[in-house]
């Protein structure tokens, strides 16, 4: 079906191992799929998509996890992407998000993105 659009995922992490490991399982799982660096990355890229879901660690260098949530919660179509947030701290998590520890098994993150964005992928 050349004309179905796939959800767009973007994963925001700085280890770069991690973000094409992600990147390459959802792919495979027919999502589109968008790549940043940090929150610095992200926010730019966020002014061109709209993702259908994001996935998030919260320790990177520059614009950190936590504040790019609060960039998304100040914008009031940004506050309705789905965001799940992945960290090797996840206590330091903002309160009303799915929180998942480092490592996560992709699965998780797969079921997690197509919940949220009732995703119709396989």
């Amino acid at each position: 079906m050349e004309n179905a659009k796939c959800p767009r995922v973007l994963i925001v992490d700085d280890d770069a191992d991690i973000r094409d490991t992600l990147g390459e399982l959802f792919r495979r799982h027919g999502f589109e799929v968008e790549l940043a660096c940090d929150g610095a990355d992200a926010i730019e890229r966020l002014d061109q998509l709209r993702p259908a879901a994001m996935i998030v660690d919260l320790m990177m260098p520059g614009i950190i996890g936590e504040e790019l949530i609060d960039y998304l919660q100040s914008d009031d179509e940004l506050a309705t992407i789905p965001v799940a947030i992945v960290s090797a701290v996840p206590q330091r998590a903002p309160a009303g998000y799915s929180v998942f520890r480092k490592p996560v098994p992709g699965r998780v993150l797969i079921d997690f993105v197509r919940a949220k964005s009732k995703a119709q992928v396989t």
